[in-house]
């Protein structure tokens, strides 16, 4: 049992010892996620980290004694052990990067209109943009999204409040046979269709958009957009207060994160005919 024990103990602090490896160094962190990608040589390391060259080779050497790394000719690569410590944390350092960086909105919002699993996986957001628009652009969308609407060939977007330049922006993808999905809470369409008629009808007559309508106690989040290149989210914040802060993000991992959670509304929306 005394031997047990003991060998309990170590493998602990075996752990542990890996685990302040890469959490304890930023740069260490960051050339194990470069690594993940493949072999690298260390001039292209260098070329991706802030800092003196003998401090970035005091780090790789760290890693190369703890046998996470290891130099083959002239690059450095994960051993076996590497690849599998990073395949388990990996997904643990992008969502704690994703909520540090922006510690004080994630805690003022309300990620219930988010499935656990989406939430799970909040760390494919990876770098993203909070839109805080003051009084003067409070109802307008970012630039950045309307740039985009320009440009995409595909649209996937869920509201919950009425946005003033919704049935313009969407009647105009209409017209050029943009391929969208659309889906609005029951008084959001509602207010669509009979104060916007003629943009109603225009997406209604579009052959290549699809309206859908839910219920509106279904929707428990403010806003999400979907194009080729783009993600933007609005969530309630704590108080289930909608107050028009956005969350924008160009990455590749953040816009399969969206088409998820557009899924998910999606299950619970009826197509309009």
């Amino acid at each position: 049992m005394q031997k047990s024990k003991w060998i309990k103990i170590r493998e602990f602090a075996m752990t542990s010892e890996l685990l302040n490896t890469v959490f304890l160094s930023e740069k260490r962190k960051k050339i194990l996620l470069m690594l993940m990608s493949g072999p690298t040589t260390i001039d292209r390391i260098k070329e991706s980290l802030e800092g003196n060259t003998s401090a970035i080779m005091a780090q790789v050497k760290i890693l190369l004694e703890q046998g996470l790394i290891e130099q083959e000719n002239n690059a450095y690569k994960l051993t076996y052990i590497g690849q599998i410590v990073l395949k388990k944390i990996s997904p643990l350092i992008k969502t704690l990067d994703v909520l540090d960086k922006n510690n004080e909105y994630w805690r003022s919002r309300d990620l219930s209109g988010v499935p656990e699993a989406s939430r799970d996986n909040i760390g494919d957001l990876g770098e993203v943009i909070i839109h805080d628009p003051d009084l003067n652009h409070l109802f307008e969308p970012p630039k950045q999204l309307l740039q985009s609407l320009k440009q995409t060939k595909n649209v996937l977007t869920f509201y919950s409040y009425f946005c003033p330049s919704c049935p313009l922006n969407y009647a105009e993808l209409g017209r050029k046979e943009t391929n969208f999905t659309l889906i609005l809470t029951k008084s959001v369409y509602t207010r669509l269709k009979e104060e916007y008629e003629e943009q109603h009808n225009i997406m209604m007559q579009s052959k290549n958009s699809n309206l859908y309508v839910c219920e509106d106690d279904a929707a428990k989040l403010g806003a999400l957009s979907v194009t080729d290149n783009l993600l933007l989210i609005a969530f309630f914040n704590s108080e289930g207060i909608f107050d028009h802060k956005k969350l924008i993000s160009f990455e590749e991992s953040a816009l399969s994160w969206g088409k998820e959670l557009f899924a998910s509304y999606k299950e619970i929306a009826e197509k309009v005919k």
